[in-house]
């Protein structure tokens, strides 16, 4: 029996000394890593303050485009009002209207129609679906914001500005007012953008989300260049209203992302 005992405590020894040999946790370090699916809806806890990076980068490309957008609203205020642009204007316009085409004018005059009170409220039904899926007023809310800003900022902007329309010679329809920005430009292009970015962060393809974006842009800038073909807007107050109503819509979406950015990030996600 005493002879066995320096056998067992050999054994021991390079038992301890070869503890993966023995240990589960050991021999786990020779296994290949196994991703561990996460279960839906839950989230990975984090610790306060570690929010913030990720909340920056989200804010930034909306800081960073509304900048853009009021930069060139007011630069182009400072040369209409400032500088004057009566030569490029009147070229520009002159040439549009020189080329109008009969079979456009009816479609055209269409599209400047629809381009405010029925698109406010085609925007409004649609946001319905989203509001529905979501059980959340968010998306009518984001819609509603974007339409009421756009409409006040570019009535306020017209009485501010107090510039006079094309000569009426040029009219293919019927105005009243002043003409700078182009509202009709304005509310379009905040209300086809907003709506845009309610149903992009809800779609999981790529390629649809450029689709969308891209549909939406060329939707833009036709309303404003109906304007001027339609000779009742001078071209400068189309690219304003192209840059004020692209900044109403990241307005509103950046507000939203600051005063709630867990449902902003989950309705992003």
């Amino acid at each position: 029996m005493s002879g066995q005992f320096p056998l067992e405590s050999s054994q021991a020894t390079a038992i301890r000394e070869t503890p993966d040999t023995v240990d589960p946790r050991g021999l786990l370090k020779h296994l290949a890593p196994v991703t561990v699916p996460v279960p839906a809806g839950s989230a990975a806890r984090r610790l306060p303050g570690h929010d913030g990076p990720t909340r920056r980068t989200r804010l930034l490309p909306l800081g960073a485009g509304l900048g853009v957008s009021l930069l060139l609203f007011a630069a182009t205020t400072y040369l209409v009002l400032g500088k004057g642009t009566g030569l490029l204007d009147r070229t520009v316009l002159t040439e549009v209207v020189g080329h109008r085409q009969d079979v456009l004018n009816g479609p055209v005059r269409y599209l400047t129609h629809v381009s405010q009170t029925p698109l406010l409220i085609g925007a409004a039904l649609l946001a319905l679906w989203p509001a529905w899926r979501d059980r959340s007023w968010r998306p009518l809310l984001l819609v509603g914001a974007a339409s009421g800003l756009a409409l006040v900022v570019a009535t306020a902007a017209k009485h501010l500005t107090d510039r006079s329309r094309p000569p009426a010679k040029l009219w293919e329809v019927q105005e009243h007012g002043f003409c700078y920005p182009s509202r009709h430009t304005v509310i379009a292009t905040a209300v086809l953008l907003v709506l845009a970015y309610v149903f992009a962060v809800r779609m999981a393809s790529r390629a649809a989300r450029i689709l969308l974006w891209t549909g939406t842009a060329v939707l833009c800038l036709l309303t404003g260049a109906g304007r001027v073909y339609l000779g009742v807007h001078w071209p400068t107050d189309v690219l304003a209203g192209l840059a004020l109503g692209a900044a109403v819509p990241l307005l509103v979406v950046m507000v939203h992302a600051l005063v709630d950015p867990r449902r902003s990030r989950r309705s992003s996600g």
